[in-house]
């Protein structure tokens, strides 16, 4: 037997042991139950939780603990900045803010997460944009800047939350802007996973044992949402039996270097399957922005009797992942002069009761399509391989198309 193949035959049974072990104490593990599978964890929803730990003033009632800890694990060039000192140690003082309008600016748009530190004539400003999910708008990040410095911040900083995106869309702030920002240390880029190490930090210093619940909470929703790690049992596991000796480390990047091609292959059997499968004369499938695993790769139902906009099945992660699903316009012009946005909103938010409907510039109504993780799970790709996949996907396209087609929000204005 070679080396792979007793690689994947060890790692399957010992999955195996460990559903077992699960079924058996489930009623003392409760395995699958997570406090944030019943909280909003849509952007605004994940911007109040990381506002409330960040909060020296929150009810979590650990002072300025975790906004100390947070700079140290996710800003450390922070203390390389002698200007930032004297909020570095005024840090008890800062006051934040959940989607403060950028009013001073005139821009009018929302910080998502403002923190603002005031220390005699000195004046400090962070805002943290907060990107799980969206993309960024036009002048997004500039708009930001330019309110922290109407404020009158010394030396203001932005910080793109993203755990997919390495740099912001230069059409949000230009490369030679961002570069200058980031030479001066006034921009910083984190992931979602990079919070885990500040998290683990802010549990060993908490006092309190339901906010260090609330923590741990946390740090798996983050590890499932955003590493595709469902079990760190399960995982720690296979990592035990991947690093055991040379033939089966050997062996697992023998197994890695396969998984994109199998994914490729897996994605090419859609392709044939949507082709077949979709027989309608109401909209054209167009999959030709489909199959590489870039960014914002689509599905489309193109409506011939409609130019504004398109029925879409988008990849908002690479590799294949976090697919949603929706209403989707050619540009944030049209989207300004549709007078169908709101509607479109509201007859899917009606139609479809149990999916979380929200908006973007070019989304008036969209939704994420389940399953979300693709990376880290497996359950898409059996679909796929198991014929079903193709069939979910253009049922759930025909109804969003058929619903906003009935009222009427296809007509033209």
């Amino acid at each position: 037997m070679s080396a792979v193949q007793t690689l994947i035959n060890e790692v399957s049974q010992k999955i195996h042991a460990l559903e077992i072990a699960q079924a058996l104490y489930s009623r003392q593990l409760s395995p699958d139950f997570n406090t944030f599978d019943y909280i909003n964890t849509d952007e605004l929803g994940l911007s109040r939780i990381l506002a409330f730990l960040l909060d020296p003033q929150g009810n979590h009632a650990q002072q300025e603990t975790f906004l100390k800890l947070f700079i140290e694990h996710c800003l450390p060039d922070m203390y390389e900045v002698s200007e930032r000192q004297i909020f570095l140690n005024n840090i008890e003082k800062t006051e934040v803010f959940l989607e403060e309008v950028t009013g001073k600016s005139n821009s009018l748009r929302r910080m998502d997460i403002y923190l603002r530190c005031i220390v005699g004539n000195d004046s400090y400003g962070i805002c943290i944009e907060n990107k799980p999910y969206a993309v960024d708008q036009p002048n997004q990040l500039i708009d930001y800047y330019n309110e922290l410095i109407a404020k009158g911040h010394t030396d203001p900083q932005i910080v793109y939350l993203s755990e997919y995106n390495d740099t912001p869309n230069p059409a949000s702030v230009d490369t030679e802007t961002l570069k200058c920002w980031i030479d001066k240390k006034q921009y910083s880029h984190l992931r979602f996973s990079d919070l885990t190490g500040w998290l683990k930090a802010c549990q060993v210093e908490c006092q309190n044992h339901s906010v260090s619940e609330f923590l741990t909470q946390l740090i798996k929703f983050i590890q499932k949402q955003f590493m595709g790690i469902e079990d760190m049992s399960e995982s720690n596991a296979v990592l035990d039996i991947i690093k055991r000796n040379g033939a089966t480390i050997d062996a697992s990047i023998k197994v890695s270097n396969t998984i994109n091609r199998m994914k490729k292959e897996l994605i090419t059997k859609l392709k044939i399957d949507l082709l077949a499968k979709c027989k309608t004369t109401d909209y054209k499938l167009d999959i030709n922005d489909f199959g590489e695993g870039k960014n914002y790769e689509q599905i489309n139902f193109i409506i011939p009797s409609y130019d504004a906009g398109y029925i879409c099945f988008e990849f908002q992660g690479e590799n294949f992942d976090r697919p949603c699903l929706g209403i989707k316009l050619w540009s944030i012009e049209e989207a300004k002069n549709n007078l169908h946005t709101e509607k479109m909103k509201t007859t899917l938010n009606t139609a479809l009761a149990d999916k979380k409907i929200w908006s973007s510039p070019l989304w008036p109504a969209g939704y994420y399509f389940y399953p979300q993780d693709w990376k880290g799970s497996s359950e898409a790709w059996l679909m796929i391989n198991e014929d079903t996949m193709a069939d979910k996907i253009l049922e759930e396209m025909d109804i969003v198309f058929n619903t906003l087609k009935a009222n009427d929000c296809f007509t033209k204005y």
